[in-house]
């Protein structure tokens, strides 16, 4: 099947540039001593998983427990949900889930110990937990002087054992200025260090500090006392991670493939790509690539809306295809059902992403 042959829109990955993307993050982690637990949500598809593991990877790590079980249903057996599992209906699905594979989640309270506490131990089963620090994000987490409660809190809970602690300097890598990313990155790691020293000025041996984004990881994972990384977007990078100096446009492993459906005046068009496609919770509208002189400027559902400059009036015609870079690849990929992997124009792989839309 060649690439003419895709219906679009249509999620497209190079195979060569993302193997490229996964080897390189190997090979970081194996330079920094860390272990790299690639987190799955940026592709959900069981079949890349593998791959990532395959090539270096210890376990992956998920966001949602429904992604968990995809994972696990297609033969993943080393699965850390990187947030809080909450309310007795996920902890009953938790508890069926730990009896088939090894897995790990995070909490930042005391009253979610005791709830997993309790499940895992009618259930005759033990969990592998992290606590969640804040490092600065301020979304889920504890602050550093309140780590050491939690993690004595699960080490004395029948049924759970403490892994170590999880930080998520996600909001490090917002600025574009790099200056401000590294001041950021600085500040979260001197915080989740923190936290480790005093949970063990408690006694208590912390095994596994895992940190780490797509845009910091590569100064995050330079610290002494990370032990683990978790980068996601790195498999396909996206403009974000672009403008950020984590990846280039010839890195940028997947593009969005649509079609031109409208050409009403020289210096407009439309494609067949709009919000739905894209997603749009950075703000941010794709790149196109390939062709100079052609902007998506605005979204409806279903419509990208094309400012055409230059060249691009006379080049480009009803019909035609162009290819875009997602800035923020995660939720784009949540849009679609089929991602196809090709090499030269032509498709090797087909995969169905299994895990989009399990947000429960």
């Amino acid at each position: 099947m060649d690439k003419s042959e895709i219906d679009t829109p249509a999620l497209i990955v190079d195979l060569d540039v993302m193997m490229r993307n996964i080897r390189e993050m190997a090979k970081l982690a194996r330079e920094r001593d860390v272990k790299l637990r690639p987190h799955v949500k940026t592709h959900k598809v069981p079949e890349i998983a593998k791959i990532q593991v395959e090539e270096g990877g210890r376990g992956i790590c998920v966001q949602k427990l429904g992604e968990a079980e995809v994972m696990a249903a297609n033969g993943l057996n080393d699965i850390f949900i990187t947030n809080e599992v909450v309310g007795q209906v996920k902890l009953s699905r938790l508890a069926r889930l730990r009896e088939q594979v090894d897995v790990y989640v995070a909490v930042d309270h005391p009253d979610n110990v005791s709830d997993l506490s309790r499940t895992m131990r009618e259930q005759g089963l033990e969990l592998g937990v992290y606590v969640d620090v804040d490092s600065g994000m301020h979304r889920t987490g504890v602050p550093p002087e309140k780590a050491p409660e939690l993690a004595e809190a699960v080490s004395k809970s029948e049924g759970l054992y403490l892994v170590g602690i999880m930080a998520y300097e996600g909001h490090a890598g917002g600025p574009i200025n790099r200056e401000e990313r590294i001041s950021l990155i600085n500040k979260a790691m001197e915080q989740t260090l923190l936290a480790v020293r005093l949970i063990r000025q408690r006694g208590i041996e912390v095994g596994e500090v895992s940190v780490g984004s797509s845009a910091t990881v590569r100064y995050s994972s330079t610290f002494e006392g990370i032990t683990e990384i978790q980068p996601g977007m790195y498999v396909f990078n996206d403009y974000y991670l672009v403008e950020r100096e984590a990846a280039t446009i010839d890195t940028c492993a997947l593009h969005v493939l649509a079609t031109v459906m409208s050409r009403p005046s020289p210096e407009r068009g439309v494609v067949d790509a709009g919000s739905k496609t894209f997603h749009f919770d950075m703000n941010r509208y794709p790149i196109a690539v390939g062709i100079e002189g052609v902007e998506i400027v605005k979204f409806s559902e279903e419509h990208g809306w094309l400012i055409l400059r230059g060249q691009a009036q006379e080049k480009i015609k009803l019909g035609d295809r162009l290819e875009f870079i997602p800035y923020h690849v995660c939720p784009c990929v949540n849009q679609f059902d089929i991602l196809y992997g090709l090499r030269r124009d032509k498709v090797e792989k087909s995969w169905t992403i299994a895990a989009r839309g399990k947000v429960t």
